[in-house]
């Protein structure tokens, strides 16, 4: 027996078959039959129903399979839902027909061979097995082969990643799905700085690992749904969907441009790169694929010109606005390391005790060149970079710490607010990062409330609510912010457990001109009442703001008329000497 016909027998041994109907006695028959055989080493499998083979445990190991129509009620028609469940092994018939036109018929749907049962305990059984396990074999190779020439016409073979021809095809869709969409989608073109000299000086063997290893930290640095490319030499092209904004995409950048920088190993040597890198997006700088390309490629090349190591916006308002935040995000970690982040607090008046009954903390920035700026400066970038969690972090403690202070002083009953992010608010680690700044000052828990807005609330309620239990058994209290700006989901809010609803000042600043406002501003005091909530109407300026609100039954307020965000210092002096005060049955007046 030659090489070949030898390898051949040895594939086919130690095979799995499935036997679907009959019975166990002709399942006994058959595997009485396969054992006979010196080439085809066979372990035979006996199901019964069609209905059972999908969940059947050795059915996805099976190789081939053996539908017998004898004695066990099962049809020739069973044969296509057989294959629907196994598309892709070969299946042999065993029917009591001898005619040929059901032959023919059950060939047709796509049966490998038909044997009478006659047949079935004979050789006949293996030569026909065999010959359709070795077609599906050849099969499977030869898909196999085509699945590798598609891959290698589709990715670059050094480095693993999408060629240009992919990478367009993928660009074209990406296009596609973001104009249907109206998302942001970017293109980002790379060229590595004085790749050829690591070339001549480690030689074409380190280039390669070079690029091999930035193809995995470009890979690292992008989602799911993105792609990089090699384009050719050293250019990568990179494609970014779904971009919340235009800006996001230099995020991206920033972040490639900070891994290439990082050593890559290579033998007695650690290798390193920097790239230029130009940004076109959709639908800013083009509709089409290739203009987007070309016009990163132009990108690029200004970002070589300005120095390299760098990443360039197409459009120049781009750069400038992208400039601009990347310099806040510096400004404010230093900010955050050299403590030059301060908080002002804002009194909250109660009508029936007449005097400030608590204040919200509210952060402020001493920016070493521009003075002291309210949070809209710079509370944006601190969300997208990720820096609002440490600096929520630091206001929880240092408003804790102060709270304390001023209880130290008499103050006891002072009860201190502090904002709460909704992206600190997903934090898993935030019930700690209270409990620890609780602990730190010593602050009572009841003396301390957490505001959070209605879209932090409402965006994933099965994981804020036990967050919010979480917080209640420290024993804060709870507040949402900008009640009736946001989702107002009131099914929800009795399955809160909040304590507060802090109206919002886009109600109350019209109170007094809009009957609307004033209506909705009613309906949620008698809302909150009839849940046993408490209210604070924020925005409030004027005596006839206060005088509404008192008479719908909201007796605690902050605003102007109280006295503006103030530092520490002259909050403390107003707990003694309050700005305003109100004595029931008069007017209001300042003092």
């Amino acid at each position: 027996m030659g090489e070949t016909a030898t390898a051949a027998l040895h594939a086919l041994r130690g095979v799995r078959i499935l036997h679907v109907g009959g019975n166990a006695g002709q399942a006994d028959r058959l595997r009485s039959t396969l054992e006979q055989s010196r080439t085809l080493a066979c372990a035979l499998v006996h199901v019964e129903r069609i209905a059972d083979v999908a969940e059947h445990p050795d059915a996805k190991d099976s190789e081939a399979v053996v539908l017998d129509l004898c004695g066990g009620g099962i049809r020739l028609s069973a044969l296509a839902s057989l294959r629907e469940i196994l598309p892709r092994l070969p299946i042999i018939v065993i029917g009591e027909d001898d005619s040929e036109e059901v032959a023919t018929e059950a060939l047709a749907q796509g049966a490998s061979g038909y044997l009478l049962p006659s047949e079935a305990g004979t050789r006949l059984l293996i030569t026909t097995l065999g010959a359709a396990l070795g077609i599906q074999r050849a099969l499977l190779q030869l898909d196999t082969a085509r699945e590798q020439a598609r891959h290698l016409a589709t990715h670059d073979q050094l480095t693993g990643l999408a060629n240009s021809v992919l990478f367009n095809d993928r660009l074209s869709q990406g296009v596609a799905a973001a104009r249907r969409s109206r998302n942001v989608l970017a293109v980002l073109y790379l060229d590595l700085d004085g790749f050829r000299a690591v070339n001549e000086a480690l030689g074409n063997s380190a280039g390669d690992g070079l690029l091999r290893g930035i193809a995995s930290q470009l890979n690292s640095c992008i989602g799911e749904a993105d792609t990089v490319a090699r384009i050719g030499g050293d250019e990568f092209a990179v494609m970014l969907t779904q971009l919340p904004s235009e800006l996001d995409a230099a995020r991206v950048a920033g972040r490639i441009g900070e891994v290439l920088a990082r050593p890559i190993p290579f033998g007695q040597r650690n290798v390193s790169a920097t790239a230029s890198i130009g940004i076109a997006t959709f639908p800013r700088d083009g509709a089409e694929p290739d203009e987007l390309v070309r016009k990163a490629e132009t990108a690029m090349h200004h970002a070589k010109e300005r120095g390299r190591n760098r990443y360039e916006f197409y459009a120049r308002e781009m750069n400038a606005a992208v400039l601009r935040r990347v310099s806040i995000e510096t400004r404010l970690r230093q900010a955050l390391e050299e403590r030059s982040l301060v908080l002002h607090y804002q009194p909250q008046y109660d009508l029936r005790r007449s005097r400030i009954v608590g204040c919200e903390a509210l952060i402020r920035w001493n920016h070493p060149e521009r003075g002291l700026l309210p949070p809209s400066e710079f509370l944006g970038v601190a969300e997208e970079s990720g820096l609002i969690v440490p600096i929520g972090g630091w206001v929880l403690q240092e408003a804790c710490r102060q709270a304390a202070v001023w209880h130290a002083a008499g103050h006891v009953g002072l009860r201190v607010a502090v904002n709460v992010s909704s992206r600190q608010f997903r934090e898993s680690s935030f019930e700690g990062v209270v409990s620890a700044a609780l602990a730190a000052s010593g602050l009572r828990p009841e003396s301390l409330e957490l505001e959070i807005t209605e879209g932090s609330l409402m965006a994933d309620v099965d994981t804020t609510v036990p967050t919010l239990y979480a917080l209640k058994r420290l024993g804060v209290r709870l507040s949402i912010d900008d009640f009736g700006t946001g989702y107002s989901a009131l099914s929800y809010l009795k399955q809160l457990p909040v304590d507060v609803l802090k109206i919002d000042q886009s109600f109350v600043r019209e109170l007094t001109t809009h009957p609307v406002n004033a209506t909705i501003t009613e309906a949620i005091v008698r809302l909150a009442r009839g849940l046993d909530l408490a209210t604070i109407a924020e925005g409030v300026e004027t005596p006839e703001q206060l005088l509404l609100l008192g008479s719908y039954g909201c007796h605690r307020m902050q605003g102007f008329l109280f006295g503006r965000p103030s530092p520490p210092e002259q909050f403390a002096e107003w707990l003694t000497h309050p700005p305003f005060r109100w004595d029931q049955g008069e007017s209001g007046r300042r003092i």
